[in-house]
């Protein structure tokens, strides 16, 4: 299929193909219409495998490859010839298509996509997120990147990086050194902030009231947060420990509330009594 003329929106993936567990060394593996493992993501499975990845790493990179395999066999491209641009409209499909339901939405549908108001928790909805178009990409580039070492894969990975306006990756590299980053990938979408989840005062007093055992209340101390005892409206930030100059003393973790102008200094611990 010519990449001017893909209509991205009218693109839909058969259902070809299925991860399932094997007894082998490899976990999980995609497996074809005629139950073969597909070949060349075994190969990378292994060496996956190998590398001391847990088995649902490699239970999601099966998924991922699984969804690829599927996209290539629409556009008609052989795994080793796919390029940039397979990519490109890869990522952009995932961005615009509904991600497929082995059965519709019951109780769920009417809180698809929105947030919860007491918890400020997003419920997931039907699009796939960046974070997920983001681990994909990373899957694509790892297998290619693994073919590519081996010598039978294409000559470029298709999952370029981002092109740098400064200079060219790794410009004046010392041979010495070993090679650092060399940046995100080019079509990695942003992961948009997220905002704290939280529950309002009315809420924790109300739980803490329907607690009926002292135990319980032990464990959800009145007015502090569950996790770390502290009063709600109050955070710990963790500096890093520094002397200071003509006192001989160091700056302890530093207790920062949220209301304004309030800061409290927690006294170091001296092992003393």
């Amino acid at each position: 299929m010519d990449t001017a003329s893909r209509d991205i929106k009218l693109i839909c993936l058969p259902r070809w193909g299925r991860v399932a567990e094997d007894p082998g060394v490899v976990p999980w593996l995609v497996f074809d219409e005629e139950g073969r493992a597909v070949e060349p993501i075994r190969r990378f499975m292994v060496d996956f495998v190998a590398r001391d990845n847990r088995p649902g790493s490699v239970r999601s990179y099966s998924f991922d490859l699984l969804r690829w395999w599927r996209w290539l066999r629409v556009v008609q491209v052989e795994w080793d010839r796919a390029t940039s641009a397979e990519v490109r409209d890869f990522v952009l499909w995932l961005r615009v298509t509904t991600k497929p339901r082995t059965s519709a939405r019951t109780d769920s549908a009417a809180t698809a996509g929105t947030t919860n108001t007491i918890t400020k928790k997003p419920y997931l909805d039907d699009l796939y997120k960046p974070r997920t178009i983001r681990h994909s990409n990373a899957v694509l580039r790892s297998f290619y990147e693994f073919w590519i070492e081996s010598g039978s894969g294409p000559l470029v990975n298709p999952v370029p990086l981002a092109r740098s306006a400064r200079r060219r990756p790794h410009a004046h590299h010392n041979p010495l050194d070993p090679y650092g980053g060399e940046g995100r990938l080019r079509y990695n979408p942003k992961v948009p902030w997220r905002r704290p989840r939280q529950m309002p005062d009315t809420r924790w007093n109300e739980l803490f009231a329907a607690l009926r055992s002292n135990r319980d209340r032990a464990i959800l101390p009145h007015g502090r947060t569950p996790s770390t005892g502290r009063p709600r409206h109050a955070r710990l930030h963790r500096r890093r420990t520094t002397a200071s100059a003509g006192r001989g003393r160091t700056q302890a973790p530093r207790l920062i509330s949220c209301m304004p102008a309030a800061t409290h200094w927690s006294p170091p611990h001296t092992g003393s009594a």
